[in-house]
């Protein structure tokens, strides 16, 4: 009886899921090109409380926050024309979003990709739950296409299939 119970309890609540395209940071970088702000992009290691990054509580999933912002550093490389060869270092403001009860959930001391907006004299990493504007540990090849867009070479975002 328990799982009928159960069955018809799934059933007449409808399936919710966050939908997100790929990742793409070819993607971002055509957005950050077409806003009006200021952006730029760097790649090394982010540091930040990461108990700060906003959990889940599944039975109250209205009171989840829709931005938390945290304050970071981020140590790396920023992407001039020359490719990733200037030294960054830097305090930014990590801003989590969440989608409803979707979280992104950024590792403190990992390796991303970042695309940074300047915000009313602060510089901004997202992190939001579809893996947009912060890549973690980027591959190359990736780094490498976010280059060709800035000096004007190809700019296409990833197609299928996926690798």
């Amino acid at each position: 009886m328990r799982w009928l119970a159960l069955a018809l309890t799934l059933l007449a609540n409808p399936a919710l899921s966050l939908s997100c395209q790929r990742p793409d940071p070819v993607r971002d970088f055509q957005t950050a090109e077409a806003d009006d702000a200021r952006w730029g992009i760097a790649v090394g290691r982010l540091d930040f409380d990461e108990g700060r990054v906003p959990k889940v509580d599944w039975n109250r999933q209205d009171a989840v926050p829709p931005q938390t912002d945290l304050r970071a550093t981020m140590v790396g490389h920023a992407l001039d024309p020359s490719g990733y060869n200037t030294v960054f270092q830097a305090n930014v403001t990590l801003r989590v979003l969440c989608f409803g009860p979707w979280c992104a959930s950024p590792k403190s001391g990992a390796r991303y990709l970042a695309f940074i907006k300047h915000e009313n004299g602060k510089r901004v990493v997202q992190a939001d739950p579809c893996g947009n504007w912060l890549h973690f540990n980027p591959r190359p090849e990736d780094l490498d296409r976010v280059h060709k867009c800035l000096v004007g070479g190809p700019c296409k975002e990833r197609g299928f299939p996926m690798p």
